[in-house]
């Protein structure tokens, strides 16, 4: 007997969460990748790497090329230490390894930029048999530090 009575069949703790299926969550991210090829706001550049842990100049590197409200994602297993410091702090932009990257992240930030790696881990893992894979356009410019 409890004291003061109780719950003879009170509520349990419960998980009613399911899992997608793989080939749902990869459609997913070819439609969300394939919106952001055609809004023109998904970009590439040759890599991602800052030299120094300084979030003020890459701060202003990143308001002279007008990329506030984007989300990096980089092809790298691990992401060079310099440029995770200095990002980190800075509110409006993210970055991500390829593994991190899902359909909520991409399409909650405006623009995206992902390096060439990233975009071989998105061709290899995504791609579809018998579809030809188009190579993506290359413009030299010139040499900075956040390419």
């Amino acid at each position: 007997m409890l004291r003061g009575g109780g719950v003879a069949f009170g509520p349990k703790p419960r998980d009613f969460s399911t899992k997608l299926p793989r080939k749902v969550i990869q459609m997913g991210m070819r439609v969300a990748l394939s919106a952001k090829l055609k809004e023109e706001t998904l970009g590439i550049m040759f890599r991602l790497y800052w030299p120094s842990a300084k979030t003020k100049f890459l701060a202003q590197r990143i308001d002279a090329l007008g990329l506030r409200k984007t989300l990096f994602i980089s092809g790298e297993p691990i992401i060079h230490e310099g440029l995770r410091r200095a990002i980190r702090n800075i509110p409006t932009v993210k970055l991500i390894t390829t593994e991190e990257a899902n359909v909520y992240e991409l399409l909650r930030w405006p623009r995206v930029v992902m390096d060439l790696k990233a975009i071989d881990y998105f061709e290899r893992t995504l791609k579809r048999e018998n579809i030809q894979v188009l190579p993506p356009p290359v413009v030299e410019e010139s040499p900075s530090y956040v390419t």
